[in-house]
């Protein structure tokens, strides 16, 4: 791993190249608007020159053949700085890469052009105030990164636009690569000119650069003028009145006779100053490329279309940022408080008058982070909570503890759960919650088996459809703890006394959500209980499969009990309604009973939008329908919306 001497991974969001991004992100974006993130333009001339009515095609016209490819030696360095020049407290960072690089043309359209680049390093350093950031780790995995072909996707006049990387680059290798495409950029104009603008982009942002052409043939001089826009992690913002961004640079480029890069020397000097709040940055850098082969590899055409759906596309002036720490998160969210001190702010919370439940959320919110970030904390809920009465204070508490999910945490919930001197509405919330964390323990899962066989109506019945919570996020469809879980909610069911407790099992298992569970409530779909049936047919609303739509439609339609009927009505309201619709067609028409019918009507009456064949079915009730009242429902979802009073008239 690399070192945390030093903090690289923040530092390495603003690599020379894209030290703006960096900046931006602190910069508090006064008069700032988002700009869409492609924003690369073909070039635009400067005041007419004498060459600038010449219509022929610019000698500088780059050929884009697919299958065409141009190999380079390679010399890349990059130095960042935070800090005043002199002042003792600044922190460098170093990178140096020296190699080969290949850019081949991989794919063309009418106005785009893809371009695969490879690099193959010959030596790499990384180095963070003069000591080595990468261990021997590290150092391999780094370099196998930087080596994997990446692609650039280019107009027609040479500006990046867009750039694609597998998805397991790191940050510091994107931005290191984003770097070095942006600096090949040649944005040539449509005719011959002497000197012309081209607006381009880099990690930095979007720039203005100046191009003249010099004496030799096929020889220019590119200089970044200034940045008009700053890249940051959602996008390009314009440079805010806050930060001063001053680029120097100069670039030499010789062509071939194909447009394509001969020779490339470039150096840049970078400098961001604030108003206030940070210390300066200074980036330098240079890159250097000398074309040492030009080869046809018809091969690689194509080879972006093969791999396109496992990269990722951005921007080419997106900020990739390294993955913050969630430790620093957490901090920030709890601010220094203590439990005491959030718990008296929630108990005062709803005292001033104002609305809370905002509030409420954010609290929460700063208590689940303090769990998470002190674990030992939740030990203490159980004692704050032994005589808390008031709900508004002790389910958000409970909610907080429920949503860090730690094992900490959760023994806290089976405690006040199963402490026989909380309040009975404090335990039945936290015996909630215990179901409801996404890392169930077993010692939780133990709590609730337990509840389950309470005394208390009520308790236990929340203990049981948590059960089926915890199934649900105990591992996913493989998971085995999972499995048990359900094998022995089956068990339960199929053991219970009465009806009302084994339909009662039956919704424990609804919750788990799992198509593991359905030859079970195909079994009870025998059952001559209708309350069985009914409650099997329930469970089947969140189960995503093509079975459960067939049993729905089939219980729909066949089922001798209209309550059973209902509730297959019921469970399709929480599903796509396309599997139901022909089901439901034929109930509006041979239903017999009234109820069974309306809900058909309601269940289509909200899906007339989205689904079209909904409004057919809803037409042929409005105007067929022996019941007055279904009538008069299926015809009023179908009535336009109607304006209300306070909208303005339309003419």
């Amino acid at each position: 791993m690399m070192h945390r001497r030093w903090p690289v991974a923040v530092a390495v969001s603003g690599l020379l190249l894209g030290a703006g991004a960096f900046v931006a992100s602190r910069n508090d974006g006064r008069g700032a608007t988002e700009v869409a993130a492609a924003t690369a333009s073909p070039p635009t001339s400067q005041a007419p020159t004498p060459s600038q009515g010449d219509t022929r095609k610019p000698e500088h016209a780059r050929e884009w053949e697919p299958g065409a490819q141009f190999a380079y030696a390679l010399a890349l360095e990059q130095r960042l700085t935070f800090g005043a020049p002199g002042a003792k407290d600044t922190s460098a960072l170093l990178l140096s890469l020296t190699g080969s690089l290949t850019q081949t043309v991989v794919g063309r359209r009418p106005d785009q052009v893809d371009v695969q680049f490879q690099v193959l390093p010959t030596s790499f350093a990384f180095e963070a105030d003069g000591q080595d950031a990468l261990d021997a780790d590290s150092r391999p995995r780094m370099v196998a990164t930087l080596q994997s072909p990446f692609y650039v996707t280019f107009n027609r006049q040479g500006a990046a636009l867009a750039i694609l990387f597998e998805r397991d680059v790191g940050p510091i290798a994107q931005n290191l690569l984003r770097s070095l495409a942006a600096s090949t950029q040649f944005v040539s104009p449509g005719s011959l000119q002497e000197t012309w603008e081209a607006q381009e982009l880099d990690t930095t942002g979007q720039y203005v650069a100046r191009y003249q052409r010099q004496a030799g043939a096929r020889e220019y001089t590119k200089k970044k003028e200034r940045y008009l826009r700053l890249a940051t992690a959602d996008g390009l913002k314009p440079v805010g009145s806050a930060m001063r961004v001053t680029p120097t640079s100069e670039t030499t480029l010789a062509l071939g006779p194909e447009g394509w890069l001969q020779v490339l020397e470039g150096r840049e000097r970078m400098t961001a100053t604030f108003e206030e709040g940070m210390p300066p940055i200074q980036g330098e850098g240079r890159v250097s490329l000398q074309r040492t082969a030009a080869r046809n590899v018809p091969f690689l055409i194509g080879a972006l279309d093969a791999r396109r759906a496992q990269l990722a596309r951005s921007s080419m002036a997106t900020q990739v940022l390294a993955p913050p720490d969630p430790q620093q998160g957490l901090k920030q969210l709890v601010a220094g408080a203590k439990l005491s001190d959030l718990v008296q702010e929630l108990r005062t919370l709803s005292n001033d008058g104002k609305p809370t439940g905002p509030r409420t959320a954010h609290l929460m919110n700063r208590m689940r982070a303090l769990f998470q970030l002190e674990p030992e904390s939740a030990t203490r809920v159980p004692d704050l909570l032994r005589d808390e009465k008031r709900r508004d204070v002790y389910s958000p508490l409970l909610g907080a503890l429920s949503a860090a999910s730690t094992p900490q945490a959760l023994q806290a919930l089976a405690t006040v759960a199963t402490h026989a001197q909380t309040p009975g509405d404090t335990r039945v919330n936290a015996t909630a919650m215990l179901g409801m964390a996404e890392s169930p323990t077993p010692e939780g899962t133990q709590a609730l088996r337990d509840l389950s066989r309470d005394k208390d109506a009520e308790l236990s019945t929340t203990a049981t459809l948590a059960l089926g919570n915890v199934a649900r996020h105990s591992g996913g469809p493989e998971g085995t703890e999972a499995q048990a879980l359900l094998r022995e909610l089956e068990d339960a069911a199929r053991a219970a006394p009465t009806p009302e407790a084994r339909s009662l099992w039956i919704r424990s298992l609804a919750n788990s959500a799992d198509p593991r569970i359905l030859p079970f409530l195909q079994e009870c779909l025998r059952d001559p209980l209708p309350l069985i049936r009914q409650s099997a047919l329930e469970a089947m609303r969140l189960i995503p499969s093509p079975l459960a739509d067939q049993l729905l439609a089939e219980a729909l339609l066949k089922d001798g009990a209209p309550e059973v009927r209902r509730a297959a009505i019921f469970a399709g309201s929480f599903r796509p309604l396309p599997p139901l619709l022909v089901a439901l067609g034929q109930a509006l028409r041979m239903d017999a009973v009234d109820a069974v019918r309306m809900d058909a009507v309601r269940l289509l009456g909200s899906n007339v939008v989205q689904v079209p064949l909904a409004r057919e079915l809803l037409t042929w009730s409005g105007q067929n329908d022996s019941n007055g009242e279904i009538r008069h429902t299926a015809l009023a979802f179908l009535a336009p919306p109607t304006r209300s009073v306070e909208d303005p008239q339309q003419p």
